[in-house]
């Protein structure tokens, strides 16, 4: 009687637990699909890139050369897009998050000595990404324009300095173009199955290829790969379905 009733209460236990993992499991997936969407104005940061940077001021116009790479973090409940730069002079690395009001979005970069930057943004009219920063620290821009131009293959990031009355110039332009020239504007591109981007890595499932745009979505198809093709499918009859309307 006794090892029934333990054997009724392991069952119960283990039920609730899972009970709570799958609701736990379904929040976080709708938060990684709600991060996606409003992270799709920048997909096209996507990508890696080859770049100089250019001083606009000082006696001295001294230039450098710099790369970087563009990718999406899936991990955590949450989707982010993040890049590295080795050699940047600015910034050695960063993330771009959702912002918390809906149409904005989070910039967090490190420099190269280790401190950190983080701004809030938007997409102004010219459809440029501007990011002010919150608590600007000496030295550091107080505004950073992110601006895709030539058909998505460049991209330029403009670091702005905040005047006494309030105007903003900029003092230094890194100006990337995309590796691969031609990445991304072919009419018969790949879509990413991750975010709706352009695929450039191909990736398979029981015998069937999908594309993804990037490092960590290729992580996320493999991690579980029944999921994302569900979520993809979902997403393209949600498409349909606005087409009609």
């Amino acid at each position: 009687m006794k090892d029934s009733i333990r054997l009724t209460y392991l069952a119960l236990t283990l039920c609730a637990a899972a009970s709570i993992w799958s609701g736990e499991t379904g929040a976080n997936s709708g938060q990684v699909e709600a991060d996606k969407k409003a992270l799709a104005p920048v997909l096209q940061y996507v990508g890696g890139w080859r770049g100089a940077g250019l001083p606009k001021e000082g006696p001295v116009k001294e230039g450098w050369s710099e790369d970087s790479e563009w990718q999406f973090d899936l991990k955590n409940g949450h989707a982010a897009l993040v890049f590295s730069s080795e050699k940047g002079k600015y910034y050695k690395s960063g993330r771009i998050d959702p912002g918390q009001k809906k149409g904005t979005f989070k910039f967090t970069g490190v420099s190269p000595e280790g401190k950190s930057d983080e701004m809030i943004g938007e997409i102004d009219k010219s459809g440029d990404l501007a990011f002010d920063n919150v608590a600007q620290g000496e030295g550091r821009p107080s505004r950073l324009l992110f601006s895709v131009v030539a058909k998505g293959n460049r991209l330029l990031i403009d670091l702005q300095k905040k005047s006494a009355g309030g105007r903003f110039s900029t003092f230094c332009e890194v100006s990337y173009t995309r590796k691969g020239s031609g990445f991304g504007t072919q009419a018969n591109a790949h879509e990413c199955i991750i975010t709706g981007g352009v695929g450039k890595i191909e990736v398979s499932y029981k015998g069937q290829s999908y594309w993804v745009c990037c490092g960590g979505c290729k992580d996320a198809f493999n991690d579980n790969p029944e999921k994302e093709i569900a979520a993809y499918k979902k997403r393209k009859e949600e498409e349909k379905v606005k087409d009609k309307m």
